[in-house]
């Protein structure tokens, strides 16, 4: 993920949704600027206005009669166009402006401007007033609809297209989603060897890219719980094996015990029957160490320390017990150097007692064991070289002492070598060489 340069997709939604709405808005200026003169040009070449005041000039030519009005009663002229709602309203004589609602005072006949009234001439209705004809304009917003109409038309049709665009863009994204979701159903259905296509460098790739390492971190766990177990059954069946062993012996001592008359023979085979019982308790107490290390919870590493003193108690403990049954050792290879290691306490003592175990069963007393050191530039490892019994002993049985050792340096980071020879068996414990970093 170092070189997975992430263009974020929000960035690029926000980027693709710019562009639509300006297409939109480009769209929307364009029909509306153009309908908007469509629609001038209509009606102002067409009867349409004049046709609409029909109404109006019929309904007020039965106002003035009904009333005798005169061109020059302001007032209920005034009050008739309010009441209709009238816009404006206009009453002119010989082109001279009698009455205009956009005024609040009366005109002077002859007085006004004409001006105004000349743009309007083709819509004048003649109306009979008591004191004559007089020409009326009468406009009360007839094409304002038809404005509303073609822009909430035209708002409807241009936000639709942006909406339209802004899909058409995100298309690719949709469908990208569509196979992740694909793929996570697949996955929760067990398919863990579909493999998440990674096409993207946005969030839309990291997340294919999390899939794919959940999946895989799925398989590689359920890989390391199957060898697991392969080789849990592995054990308990050799274990049940190499129990069986020293067991059958055990019965066989006590039944011979039983038929002996002589008390000195008897308790000859009960002290046999007493060996093959300490082999049983060795195997059960390894199988009990190896499901109560395997089913720990990650332990706790001391502080990194100089590694004479991380190493140096237990293996004076080892040489100290193993000379009480008459070992020597040559220590010629053992030196140390100023590099710090971690390690567990509980697991190092384990790790001891088994190695200490092991030489007393296997070892020849009369070869010193070897104890070196060496080093690398990621490790510190000591090494621990006996000299067999018997050549090849250590080939029989389950291992479940050194499949122990593995363990537990496992869990502590290091690696744990054994090498078996007719003539020598060496155990190398490797531990990680702790950097520290000096704050300046």
């Amino acid at each position: 993920m170092d070189k997975f340069h992430i263009k974020t997709l929000t960035a690029k939604l926000i980027l693709l949704l710019l562009i639509s709405f300006c297409i939109a808005t480009s769209i929307f200026l364009s029909l509306f600027f153009m309908g908007t003169n469509l629609l001038d040009e209509y009606f102002l070449c067409s009867d349409f206005i004049y046709n609409a005041e029909t109404v109006y000039i019929a309904d007020l030519q039965d106002y003035v009669r009904k009333n005798n009005l005169s061109a020059y009663n302001i007032e209920q002229l005034g009050e008739w166009a309010h009441r209709k709602g009238i816009s404006h309203f206009t009453v002119s004589r010989n082109r001279v402006l009698i009455y205009d609602s956009a005024y609040s005072d009366s005109v002077v006949l002859g007085e006004a401007e004409t001006g105004a009234i000349h743009l309007n001439w083709q819509y004048f209705h003649s109306i009979s007033f008591s004191d004559g004809d007089a020409d009326v304009y009468i406009y009360a917003d007839y094409e304002i609809r038809y404005y509303l109409l073609f822009y909430i038309v035209n708002i409807i049709v241009s936000v639709s297209i942006w909406l339209l665009l802004f899909a058409l863009a995100i298309r690719k994204e949709i469908k990208y989603i569509q196979e992740l979701s694909y793929s996570i159903t697949q996955i929760g259905l067990g398919e863990l060897n579909l493999e998440v296509p990674v096409k993207r460098n946005d969030e839309l790739g990291i997340l294919a890219h999390g899939l794919n390492q959940m999946r895989i971190t799925i398989i590689q766990k359920e890989e390391k719980e199957r060898t697991m177990k392969l080789s849990q059954e592995k054990l308990v069946l050799g274990m049940a094996h190499d129990l069986r062993t020293p067991l059958t012996g055990l019965m066989t001592f006590l039944e011979i015990a039983k038929k002996q008359t002589s008390l000195i023979e008897c308790n000859n085979y009960i002290d046999k029957a007493y060996v093959k019982t300490t082999q049983i308790r060795d195997l059960s107490n390894q199988l009990f160490e190896f499901f109560l290390i395997t089913s720990e919870q990650p332990i706790k590493l001391e502080e990194p320390e100089n590694v004479e003193y991380s190493l140096g108690e237990y293996l004076s403990e080892l040489c100290g017990l193993l000379q009480l049954d008459n070992f020597s050792f040559a220590i010629d290879g053992l030196y140390w150097e100023q590099v710090q290691i971690q390690i567990c306490t509980d697991y190092m003592g384990r790790i001891i007692n088994n190695i200490i175990s092991n030489i007393k069963k296997y070892a020849d007393q009369m070869a010193p064991i070897q104890l070196y050191t060496e080093y690398d530039t990621k490790y510190a490892a000591i090494t621990i070289q006996n000299k067999p019994l018997k050549p090849n002993q250590y080939v029989q049985g389950t291992g479940i002492g050194v499949n122990n050792i593995r363990t537990m340096m496992s869990q502590m980071n290091g690696i744990c070598n054994v090498s078996i020879k007719p003539h020598c068996y060496s155990i190398t414990l490797r531990f990680p060489i702790v950097t520290i970093e000096n704050n300046t």
